[in-house]
């Protein structure tokens, strides 16, 4: 399995509990729609919060870094964009690799949340997340802190 979210997981995350919720609600009262929609974001959080620890047993494989070896960077700024959304597990994990690199290697990084403005990536002929962008160029999915580093180098 790709480590990769799909823009529409990340829709269907989002619209699907509060649909649940409410059919809840419907069917067995308002609390029930309230506790639906309030374990479903507690565990929602948990999932992302533990995922790097059971995304081996989930199918997605380690997501363990590797080591960084000494790399250059392009001697003029290099200007990286990471596109997130937030219930993405591999998303947090991408950019804090991204921000230990920052401080090694000095670049510039701007995060964009694309969950609610998918547009931003489906007018690049994107559909999933997390993408790091530099200099036309991209890298969709989860990625070690080395082959960020061999991508960047090669912007």
């Amino acid at each position: 399995m790709k480590q990769q979210c799909p823009l529409l997981f990340v829709w269907l995350a989002w619209l699907g509990l509060p649909a649940m919720a409410v059919v809840f609600g419907i069917l067995q009262g308002w609390a029930a729609g309230a506790f639906v929609l309030l374990v479903g974001v507690i565990a929602l959080g948990a999932y992302l919060r533990w995922f790097p620890r059971i995304s081996r047993w989930i199918g997605y494989g380690s997501v363990a870094d590797t080591p960084v070896r000494v790399s250059s960077l392009p001697k003029r700024q290099l200007r990286v964009t990471l596109y997130t959304a937030n219930v993405c597990p591999f998303c947090p994990i991408v950019r804090r690799r991204l921000t230990e690199l920052k401080r090694d290697f000095r670049f510039d990084v701007q995060v964009i949340d694309v969950t609610f403005r998918p547009q931003l990536l489906l007018s690049k002929g994107l559909r999933a997340v997390p993408v790091i962008e530099a200099d036309g160029r991209f890298l969709i999915g989860n990625a070690t802190s080395a082959q960020l580093l061999e991508f960047l180098a090669g912007a």
